[in-house]
């Protein structure tokens, strides 16, 4: 499965599973792509990723 900010595989195992109220599942390959996303609300940034 992708990372639902980075877009970086997962590893069977890795990472976390965030579920919302309404049902929708977002899975996170680190902490960092978590805190960015839910928790600050910034959207994925193609130029930021690379690298």
């Amino acid at each position: 499965m992708k990372c639902s900010y980075c877009s970086e595989e997962i590893e069977r195992g890795t990472g976390f599973a965030y579920v919302r109220k309404i049902g929708t599942v977002r899975y996170f390959c680190t902490k960092r792509c978590y805190r960015l996303n839910v928790i600050y609300n910034r959207k994925p940034n193609k130029k930021e990723m690379k690298g």
